[in-house]
């Protein structure tokens, strides 16, 4: 399973091509129409007839001047290919994500020989798991520990994957798009996605399993597209919420919990059918290392929810409960023993960096920043709370401790992978981007945070990971402005994981960046730095423009179909304006 899981061909969800006659533009006016029963005085009969006849005209006017669903969604079929949102989902995010599941960062596995060494499909390994859940082991008879998943719901599950899958995907619909037709198709087609996607989440989230896990957190990183307003907007689930449910999922699935449970909603009965594994070690063992991959995808869930959208911990409580979680512990444990692996065996035949190493590098060097994520999270959470003195100061001790941890372990062979990033693979050049970006980006936002009256004190013990992450973030975003990335439009992904050849879609690494919020935030933070910089004197005018500039480029490069987005390119326009010497 484990050689399936690797390659992302297990029951990985394969994303159709609309059909014609499927309502792509009608998802549009239908959110823009008047509803005939709206604030209408039902005890007024001619009250009610004038507002019927009134919508009437609005809806005539309203179907005269907006394309019809039929000819929008012959656009959809025509002009766009809808098997770039597969090819796009696994070659980016599956890309990244993956690579924090592997041998060397996943602390539950680390070195296990029967993990890949690079890249774990975690929609393969939730599907593996889930199918382990619904079936006994001799007879295949349908069994479950939550009384949640049922075979006759697995296709539902499996459904609502693919449409998130779509809905994530559709940003970046309009780069394969050659004319303006094709793009208005491409935004339309987000709308619509993200419209079903959200108001499938509410089933989602009824149905335990660890596909629904995958959903519910790929929800939360769909953008809201552009087009959708306020009003809408607000009128349903969002995805911080569909994060938290999520989470929610996975805590009863890892606890399997057999008590009675009861609210004021519903009772639900003891579970009687417990799940068994099978008698034999080796299936035993690769459901644990399945379960603990999950796991640890689950707590980058949790921790990267913590750290951007300041909510608490679902996964472990209080302030200081990463100290007892053993998750973290063997996170370090394994820094210290990735570092003596390097210097007794890697420094002994001379420090070459392969792309096997350069990988091991990377994702070993992952593992680490969860857990200065996990710090930034918990000392932002210190100053938010308003903790006292010496328990803001044992945070931010652990924080400096963390950077010097970092620099002594990884940075060196950060910094060789850098010197060999041109004969590294292109997916090897994305983890390794996407890593200095979202290393570095945790250190300027725990540095953002004392840059206040109150805390101003503890700035001098981070002032060097501040001058270093604010370097490195730069340099990061420079290289995704400069570095292409190609993914192919193919049928099926080969075993091999690699292009089986057709169409190809070939642009800069940032453009493609499967978390560009994070892009957004460190183009904020760095802003910040260089107006701070340019109004004490250390940076000059020319210089403070020049890097203005980067950072306006990076914003221009992101995905011009969420809303988020586009209200940043406008905002980062205004700024460059405000600094262009011909203004």
């Amino acid at each position: 399973w484990m050689d399936k899981i690797k390659n992302g061909d297990a029951s990985r969800p394969r994303v159709k091509r609309a059909r014609k006659g499927s309502a792509i533009g009608g998802d549009d006016r239908r959110y823009s129409q008047v509803s005939p029963t709206s604030d209408v005085d039902v005890s007024s009969k001619a009250a009610s007839k004038s507002s019927l006849v009134e919508h009437e005209r609005q809806s005539h006017q309203l179907n005269r001047n907006t394309p019809s669903s039929s000819s929008i969604t012959e656009q959809a079929a025509e002009l766009i290919d809808e098997r770039w949102l597969e090819s796009i989902y696994s070659r980016v995010w599956e890309t990244i994500f993956g690579n924090w599941m592997c041998r060397y960062s996943c602390p539950f596995v680390f070195g296990d020989e029967s993990i890949s060494e690079s890249f774990v499909s975690i929609s393969a390994l939730c599907a593996q798991l889930d199918k382990w859940m619904t079936e006994e082991p001799d007879t295949a008879a349908h069994r479950t520990y939550t009384g949640n998943i049922e075979l006759s719901s697995d296709s539902r599950i499996r459904e609502s994957l693919e449409l998130v899958i779509k809905a994530y995907a559709a940003r970046w619909l309009p780069l394969v798009c050659t004319s303006s037709a094709s793009v208005t198709a491409a935004h339309s087609l987000a709308r619509r996605y993200w419209r079903e996607a959200r108001a499938d989440m509410l089933k989602v989230q009824n149905r335990t399993s660890y596909r629904s896990v995958l959903t519910l957190y790929l929800f939360g990183l769909t953008p809201i597209p552009v087009g959708i307003s306020d009003e809408e907007e607000h009128d349903g689930l969002s995805g911080p919420v569909c994060v938290q449910s999520a989470l929610q999922q996975v805590y009863m699935l890892r606890v399997r919990q057999k008590s009675l449970q009861f609210s004021g909603a519903k009772v639900s009965p003891v579970v009687t059918k417990a799940f068994a594994l099978r008698p034999d070690e080796v299936h035993t063992n690769s459901f644990i290392n399945a379960e603990n991959i999950a796991h640890w995808a689950a707590l980058t869930f949790d921790t990267s929810a913590s750290l951007t959208l300041s909510s608490r911990p679902v996964l472990w409580s209080g302030l200081f409960g990463y100290e007892r979680d053993r998750c973290w512990s063997l996170v370090k444990s394994c820094t210290d023993h990735f570092h003596s692996m390097v210097q007794k065996d890697w420094h002994t035949d001379g420090l070459e960096i392969s792309e096997s190493k350069a990988n091991m590098v990377i994702a070993a060097a992952s593992a680490f920043k969860l857990l200065m994520w996990k710090l930034s999270a918990v000392f932002r959470e210190a100053l938010r709370d308003g903790h006292e003195d010496a328990t803001v100061n044992k945070v931010c001790e652990a924080v400096v401790d963390a950077v010097d941890q970092f620099n002594r372990t990884y940075r060196d062979l950060l910094n060789s992978c850098q010197r060999r990033i041109h004969f590294l693979s292109q997916e090897t050049k994305l983890r390794w981007y996407v890593l200095m970006l979202h290393y570095h980006l945790s250190v300027l936002l725990v540095t953002d945070a004392v840059e206040t009256p109150q805390w101003q004190y503890l700035l001098p013990r981070l002032l060097s990971a501040r001058t270093e992450a604010e370097s490195s973030l730069l340099t990061a975003l420079a290289f995704g402005l400069e570095t292409t990335y190609a993914i192919a439009l193919n049928d099926g992904v080969a075993q091999s994981g690699t292009s089986s050849g057709g169409e190809r879609l070939t642009v800069p690494l940032l453009v493609i960046d499967p978390y560009p919020h994070h892009v957004l935030a460190a183009v904020e933070l760095m802003r910040r730095a260089i107006d701070r910089d340019v109004a004490a004197g250390t940076l000059t005018v020319d210089s403070h423009r020049n890097i203005l500039s980067t950072l306006h480029r990076a914003v221009q490069s992101l995905p011009e179909s969420s809303k988020s987005v586009q209200a940043a390119k406008k905002e980062a326009l205004g700024q460059k304006n405000h600094y262009n010497p011909t203004r």
